[in-house]
């Protein structure tokens, strides 16, 4: 009797190390670093700037603020491993479409929290509202198979910001920046002779920022967030004081547009 009981508890412990994520509320336990980093800031942060109307448009055009360069946080991937566990499979024996948007869920929340939580305390507050979603699925994912999910701010405009999403083989971590970013983003990924057989689905994501009725422009939350910077003077001669020094060459004003259109031009592609 002590003997199957040792079996069947030896079974049990290798199905949840093995199907962890499919644990009832798992989900909710993964997004909750992301629910904090969200609300903390709204807690212990009173000095909020008031979303006026006169901040959105004037004469049909958003009132934006100019910027020179970005930090390289601005385009940073967030990176997380998965495994395809039972309860992803479908009835073809490999992982559900459907589970694809749990897992960029997980993602783009920790993508938005990490980067722009404060942000969006400060101004409004302002909260991400989820518009629509885009998703092309290329390659199979086997059951128990490994993968990376791999979320980026992809482009924004006036009123949307977009975030993308890649899901990779487990022995492709990461996307060239030159490649991906200034390359030609995702179009340019799928493309690639040696990338696009790793790439094994892309998610597409626009937002919103709400606060209250008014619809905050993402330009205004990056420039609070710090990922946009300002330089009215245009200068480099303070350099030795700018702890982003020497990254400007990447990230300058002329590079971000590239960055943008070519993110622009995949979401036309592929959204609409």
């Amino acid at each position: 009797m002590d003997e199957v009981m040792l079996a069947l508890a030896a079974v049990a412990f290798i199905w949840v190390a093995t199907n962890a994520k499919g644990i009832p509320l798992s989900y909710t336990f993964q997004l909750l670093p992301s629910v904090y980093r969200f609300i903390l800031p709204r807690v212990f942060r009173p000095n909020r700037e008031l979303v006026r109307s006169s901040d959105e448009t004037e004469n049909g055009s958003s009132l934006l603020r100019h910027f020179t360069y970005a930090v390289p946080l601005l385009f940073q991937y967030y990176t997380t491993k998965s495994r395809v566990i039972l309860a992803d499979i479908d009835i073809n024996l490999h992982k559900s479409n459907s589970t694809f948007f749990t897992d960029a869920d997980i993602s783009r929340a920790t993508l938005l929290s990490t980067l722009l939580g404060k942000a969006l305390a400060d101004v409004g507050p302002a909260t991400p509202v989820l518009a629509s979603v885009q998703s092309k699925f290329l390659h199979e994912i086997r059951p128990y198979q490994a993968y990376w999910v791999c979320s980026r701010i992809l482009a924004w405009n006036d009123k949307s910001l977009y975030t993308v999403t890649y899901f990779l083989r487990e022995n492709m971590a990461q996307l060239p920046v030159e490649v991906d970013i200034l390359g030609g983003g995702p179009t340019a990924v799928l493309r690639h002779d040696k990338l696009k057989n790793g790439v094994l689905a892309v998610l597409v994501t626009k937002y919103v920022f709400k606060a209250g009725r008014k619809t905050v422009p993402p330009e205004k939350i990056l420039l609070r967030a710090g990922l946009l910077v300002e330089d009215d003077n245009n200068s480099h001669d303070n350099f030795d004081q700018d702890p982003w020094a020497g990254k400007r060459e990447i990230w300058n004003e002329s590079n971000i547009d590239v960055a943008i259109g070519h993110g622009l031009q995949y979401i036309r592609e592929s959204m609409f």
